[in-house]
């Protein structure tokens, strides 16, 4: 009897395991964007996120690979080898089992297409809803969800932010120096991704690939490392009409005939560049004198009719 109740609590406790573990993959799918997820009011008692079937169907057929790997290291189950409809049954079944999934319906009357007011089955309504996937339900999504950090962050960045802007008449000009030189460096490092990502595409235009760098950095999807690092260099051939092919060719003609020019007369490339770093320097001296000159107006003082302007 007391080796019963040991495998009945062993077993237990590996289903429990289980089930935060998918949980944890579920709350890293919402985060991401990579799950739709809704909140509504159940049978006027709580309020939970839920899911719509067609949108879980899209989720199972976008991210059939990551599904199918996360599910068996899970659970030690194979959902399938093929993206189709018995493998997508397999994959609710399995989290509905784990009280991942519940049915819901909608109010009668409610046409919503995301309703804020759902319900559980009924004594009376057919089990089968609960226990078979049908993209035309909505389904409850029992996960244990957690606290995102970034509201603390931005709030700490806001803080921050306040604090320097009040903050700034009346720093150290060596302060005030330092941040000129960060949102200078900054800028340059800017400048310097954007001119390397379009020398990348022109190259890749005229060798006839697609060479993209950070080529999901506007995707709101994905989390900062995943918009900066997944894939951070896309490659592919291109397959252009004749007219690209053209221009290809004229393009590349170009580039050689500036090339034999700056070759044969390197002071053009040398006063070009010199110019810029003319300009940058101008730049540069005007934002410095700008920056005295904001400092020792804010923090002169008149003693016995005169200004001093010291430092405070």
């Amino acid at each position: 009897m007391k080796k019963v109740k040991n495998e009945i609590s062993k077993e237990k406790s590996q289903k429990e395991l289980e089930y935060e573990k998918l949980s944890l993959f579920f709350d890293n799918c919402i985060n991401n964007g990579k799950l739709i997820t809704k909140s509504a009011s159940i049978s006027g008692m709580i309020r939970l996120p839920y899911v719509k079937g067609k949108d879980l169907k899209k989720f199972f057929t976008e991210n059939f690979d990551e599904i199918k790997q996360e599910i068996l290291s899970i659970t030690n189950i194979d959902i399938g080898k093929e993206n189709d409809i018995n493998s997508l049954n397999k994959f609710y079944e399995i989290n509905q089992k784990h009280n991942i999934f519940h049915y819901l319906k909608r109010y009668p009357g409610d046409k919503a297409k995301y309703p804020k007011k759902l319900m559980s089955l009924q004594k009376n309504d057919d089990i089968n809803l609960e226990l078979n996937f049908t993209e035309n339900g909505f389904y409850s999504l029992n996960i244990k969800t957690e606290k995102s950090k970034k509201p603390l962050i931005y709030l700490t960045l806001l803080i921050f932010l306040i604090l320097f802007v009040v903050l700034f008449p009346i720093m150290p000009l060596k302060i005030k120096f330092g941040v000129l030189y960060f949102l200078l460096g900054i800028t340059l490092f800017l400048l310097g991704l954007f001119i390397l990502v379009f020398i990348a595409a022109i190259l890749g235009l005229l060798i006839g690939y697609d060479i993209i760098i950070m080529g999901n950095i506007d995707n709101y999807k994905l989390s900062w490392k995943d918009r900066i690092f997944k894939q951070f260099l896309y490659i592919k051939k291109r397959e252009d009409p004749c007219w690209i092919k053209m221009i290809r060719i004229i393009m590349i003609i170009s580039f050689t005939q500036m090339g034999i020019i700056a070759y044969f007369n390197p002071s053009v490339p040398r006063e070009v560049f010199g110019s810029m770093k003319d300009y940058i320097i101008k730049g540069y001296q005007y934002l410095i004198k700008k920056i005295e000159d904001y400092h020792y107006s804010k923090n002169e003082l008149k003693v016995k009719g005169k200004y001093n302007l010291n430092d405070l």
